[in-house]
């Protein structure tokens, strides 16, 4: 079991929210942007981020049907018991593929890049298991750690890309407009959603807040906020790379950061530093996974605890992420994963709940 007060505050969630939608995506996100939009693709961040409000108001209006239910429970209230117990199931495949792969990337990247000689199998199984251990802890710790990751997150990212802006051509990012048609800025906006992935987590929530009248505001301003922080690091990554540049690096934003001279050269593993940002987020991203699989893999079977789901879990996780031979082929999965799974958790299904619930005459439950 959790802990006896396993509540958290707005403001945890809020910080949270940040956290978990923060994480893998922001390293190639400017050079997907490029991808699909040219120069000017930053601007389908801001097309992305209306797409996932309107996602993210319909979640939250379905979980406060039944706010003080699981996500189990009420969905099985909405949809019927098999078909409830379906998509419960269909949301811990999402969530452990989605952790597993992310857990690939980061240990691809961490190898390469920082730890050499380390063996791939002690980054990735350290990491998971770190990332468990904190999930197990409960909600509750979850929201206190956030409240101190938060500072270490940013801070050293909006540190770096101050120092970015001195030395960047804004003529990386002319013609302003013009190779974009508006049927492909809302392809490619629409495909920005799978960025905020994590926003779904939301269906989790509400029975772990007690101001339940706050939670949508909140996430609405926490997704906000990270919409707005993803289209200024990929503006300044354009900016400063070119759209030609990018399209040949794997990792944009870690490549601008390994570009940058610290001021005095007073560190002397600069990469560390400002790869302090990534990592813990990356963090926050496993643990988070594995809580939430955790938890709707609990709330199905309904016995057990949350630690012994969390431990069935780590082995499904750990052998998923070496199945795929390269990291190529991570992003392909990548992409069949968000236009599958993600596109139903995220959109599909929200709407399908919210229109049963308003068919059926369903009305909100007093928190």
């Amino acid at each position: 079991m959790f802990s006896d007060n396993n509540f958290i505050t707005i403001r945890q969630l809020k910080l949270l929210l940040i956290l978990d939608i923060f994480g893998m995506g922001i390293t190639i996100l400017p050079q997907k942007v490029v991808q699909l939009g040219g120069q000017n693709g930053w601007i389908l961040i801001l097309i992305g981020l209306l797409f996932s409000l309107f996602c993210l108001i319909l979640i939250n209006q379905v979980a406060k049907i039944y706010p003080n239910d699981n996500f189990v429970d009420y969905v099985c209230k909405i949809l019927g018991k098999p078909l409830g117990i379906l998509v419960s199931i269909g949301f811990i495949i999402k969530i452990i593929i989605g952790v597993a792969m992310e857990i690939r990337i980061f240990s691809e990247i961490l190898k390469e890049i920082m730890l050499f000689n380390t063996p791939f199998w002690v980054i990735s199984l350290s990491m998971l298991l770190i990332g468990a251990y904190m999930a197990s802890k409960g909600y509750e710790a979850r929201g206190r750690i956030a409240e101190i990751l938060i500072f270490v997150v940013f801070i050293p990212l909006a540190f770096v890309f101050f120092i970015a802006v001195f030395d960047i051509d804004f003529s990386n990012l002319k013609p302003f407009f013009k190779e974009m048609t508006p049927m492909q800025a809302l392809k490619g906006g629409a495909y920005m959603i799978f960025y905020f992935t994590g926003i779904e987590f939301i269906f989790l929530v509400y029975p772990y807040v007690k101001e339940k009248e706050k939670i949508q505001k909140a996430s609405i301003n926490a997704i906000i906020i990270v919409g707005i922080i993803m289209t200024i690091i990929s503006l300044i990554t354009i900016a400063r790379f070119g759209k030609y540049d990018i399209i040949h690096q794997m990792w944009p934003v870690l490549e601008i950061m390994d570009t940058i001279d610290l001021p005095g050269s007073f560190i002397e593993r600069q990469d560390a530093l400002i790869m302090t940002f990534w990592i813990i987020s990356i963090f926050m991203m496993i643990n988070a996974g594995m809580f939430f699989s955790s938890l709707i893999f609990k709330d199905i079977v309904k016995i057990g605890t949350h630690t012994t789901f969390i431990c069935i879990c780590i082995p499904i996780v750990y052998l998923i992420s070496f199945l795929p031979n390269n990291i190529t082929m991570v992003y392909k999965i990548m992409n069949i994963f968000y236009i599958t799974f993600g596109l139903f958790y995220i959109f599909i299904l929200p709407l399908v709940l919210y229109v049963i619930a308003k068919v059926r005459g369903l009305k909100y439950e007093n928190s």
